[in-house]
């Protein structure tokens, strides 16, 4: 075995060398209980140790051998005494029976113990001092391993070991004389242990990498980070980095401990934010989760700050607090029915039993040992594989409701396509009626059409005939037949122009009364005619703002339709009622009337309102009503009517009050 680079024997001078013996006087006084034999494969050497606290840092040797009588061996395989700022002396009597030299190789662990200043006495006084730890470069070990260790070559009798022992993590020291093949069969289990850990972590890491490959969902991205910040975090602190990435840098050797242990819980909670789809689930508990991992990130700049100590600190208190946050999350989102939280409260719960365990043994709460500090990786193990079955019960959950989807789809597309075959099967119908309806009303207008042409025909064959045989009653029917047959066509065209949407409206201001005047000046010849009283007057002007034609057309109908269908000696008048927001025109007559049942076809276009029998009535298409209410809805009113069989007829329509009026317009008035 090499010799240590940094081993050095000193030429002792006489006062150094009174000072030294001294000490081994002290030492063959006072360490009677603490020799150790050193001839076994593995000697423990903590227990028979003597524990000196040095809390300021300040003692020499000459102190520490001072304070000797006062001490007991330390008893525990390993000495934990959590985060402080103290320093520890070890003090040990190396029994070697044989009487050969002995080759052993101490070593240390845990790995990150900061600073081991390492003094050896042997018994014939010469003293080797050793500097080493995990502030120095790896090479200043004497084996290529992740624990700090160096050779000691014990000559036969009792040597004295002092180690001054120094670190900013939590503070745990264990010292070991081993033989090397003892050691090297140990290490071979110690390899076999991890290599099962790391295998078993890696291969789920890298099924859920194919998975998310596969799939593209951002909770496995968040599960791979979650288990690669695992690995790298545990083989930092446990050494198995240092060699391979940073061999010469252990400053950033011990940063690594606290940066991966940050970035390891910060992935924790980001995992445990997706997997559980907080945000759309848990709004709130997605708040202080969000929350958590914002302050996760801040305490991780803030306190690099305050240097390494502080750091590390955090870090690890920061673990302690995360596992059960976690599992409370884990708690509520499976309250709230989210059945995929309940293997992950499993490994959850599992992780933050192990978690907290080896926190809080490292952090010396509770007494270390090898169980308590390596419960992490049991609980990380666990975690890990219940979290794997956790995303593919995710997964299969999310196919469940996808084939749940899928039916519901399906049965809601039958639905819809029977209702949609109904729905198209009622409008061919309907379609089919109204073609028919059509028919029957273009059936009806050639027929209103025929009998002005044919009688129009006849007094033209008369003319032909007898050209001086015409007297004022014949031309009195040709000049009425005429205009029935101009008026007929003049609405069929209004009617055909306001189906296609080719009106074009021009509002303007119009008195109603005036409109009402031309009315009665347009019919009255023909009420004379029929002995018809026409009184369509009202008493006072009332301004509208409409398309003046629509409105002519509107009541030139209306008078129209009740001079057909009143009889000799009846009467016809207008009146004007005024509600909050509309002007209600009345057109009243004493005709006929109208059947209930024909009242509901009046404004309809597949429906004809006829004369009645001995009523004198005219026949009509019912077009001009049909134009009124097409009229009437444009200009944005209503219109209807009134009646009973033999009592007459009042027909209605609305019209906007403006808000605004013309300069000239008085209060409208109603009879």
């Amino acid at each position: 075995m090499e010799t240590l680079y940094f081993a050095r024997k000193f030429t002792l001078t006489p006062r150094v060398f009174k000072l030294l013996v001294g000490i081994c006087l002290l030492f063959s006084a006072s360490l009677s209980q603490a020799k150790v034999d050193v001839s076994g494969s593995e000697v423990p050497l903590v227990p028979q140790s003597l524990l000196i606290e040095d809390p300021e840092n300040t003692l020499s040797l000459a102190d520490v051998a001072q304070r000797v009588p006062e001490q007991k061996p330390h008893g525990a395989r390993t000495a934990s005494f959590g985060f402080t700022d103290s320093t520890h002396w070890f003090l040990v009597t190396l029994n070697n029976p044989e009487a050969n030299t002995l080759q052993r190789l101490l070593v240390f662990s845990p790995t990150w113990l900061d600073s081991l200043d390492i003094t050896l006495i042997t018994p014939d006084g010469h003293q080797r001092n050793i500097q080493a730890g995990d502030y120095y470069p790896f090479s200043n070990r004497t084996l290529d391993h992740r624990n700090i260790n160096f050779e000691l070559m014990l000559p036969p009798g009792d040597s004295q070991l002092i180690v001054h022992t120094k670190t900013s993590d939590p503070y745990l020291v264990d010292m070991t004389l081993w033989k090397l093949d003892a050691f090297l069969e140990n290490e071979a289990e110690d390899i076999l242990y991890i290599g099962l850990l790391y295998g078993a972590v890696l291969a789920m890491l890298l099924y859920n990498l194919t998975l998310y490959i596969s799939v593209r969902e951002k909770v496995y991205a968040a599960y791979i980070g979650y288990l690669f910040f695992f690995l790298i975090m545990h083989a930092t602190y446990n050494g198995h980095l240092y060699p391979l990435l940073w061999p010469d840098s252990p400053v950033w050797g011990n940063w690594a401990h606290s940066t991966f242990i940050y970035l390891f819980v910060i992935s924790g909670v980001v995992f445990a934010i997706n997997f559980l789809e907080l945000r759309q689930r848990q709004p709130r508990a997605w708040r202080w989760a969000v929350g958590l991992a914002i302050t996760l990130s801040a305490s991780f700049l803030l306190t690099a700050l305050g240097g390494y100590s502080l750091h590390v600190r955090t870090s690890i208190l920061w673990v302690v607090f995360y596992a059960p946050y976690v599992l409370v999350l884990g708690v509520i989102s499976l309250k709230a029915g989210n059945r995929a939280a309940r293997f992950f409260l499993t490994a959850a719960l599992a992780g933050f039993v192990g978690s907290f365990i080896t926190a809080i043994t490292v952090s010396g709460f509770i007494p270390y040992s090898y169980l308590s500090y390596h419960a992490v990786d049991i609980g990380m193990l666990i975690d890990a594989i219940l979290l794997s079955i956790a995303l593919a019960d995710r997964l299969r959950i999310a196919r469940d409701e996808i084939e749940r989807a899928k039916a519901e789809l399906l049965t809601t597309n039958q639905r819809y396509t029977a209702k949609l075959e109904e729905t198209v099967t009622q409008r061919t119908s309907e379609l089919r009626q109204a073609n028919l309806d059509k028919d029957t009303f273009y059936s009806i207008v050639a027929h209103d059409l025929r009998g002005p042409i044919g009688g129009l025909d006849t007094l033209f064959n008369q003319l032909v005939k007898k050209p001086g045989d015409i007297d004022d009653e014949t031309l009195k029917e040709a000049r009425m037949a005429t205009r029935r047959t101009k008026n007929l066509l003049e609405e069929l065209l209004s009617w055909a122009r306001s189906q296609k949407g080719e009106m074009t409206l021009v509002f303007e201001w119009v008195d109603v009364k005036q409109i009402l005047l031309q009315m009665q000046d347009l019919f009255s010849m023909q009420a004379q005619n029929k002995s018809i009283t026409l009184d369509l007057k009202i008493e006072d002007s009332c301004m509208v703002n409409v398309d003046a034609s629509l409105l002519n057309t509107i009541l030139r109908n209306l008078v129209g339709n009740a001079l057909k269908f009143t009889p000799p000696g009846g009467h016809i008048h207008a009146y004007l009622s005024e509600e909050i927001d509309t002007y209600k025109f009345h057109i009243v007559d004493s005709g006929v009337g109208i059947s209930s049942e024909t009242q509901e076809k009046l404004f309809r276009p597949e429906e004809k309102v006829s004369s009645k029998t001995g009523t004198g009535g005219e026949a009509g298409t019912g077009l001009g009503l049909i134009l009124c209410a097409e009229f009437v809805h444009k200009l944005g009113g209503e219109i209807g009517a009134t009646s009973k069989l033999g009592e007459g007829s009042t027909f209605w329509f609305t019209l906007q009050k403006p808000k605004t009026m013309p300069a000239q317009q008085t209060a409208a008035g109603h009879r």
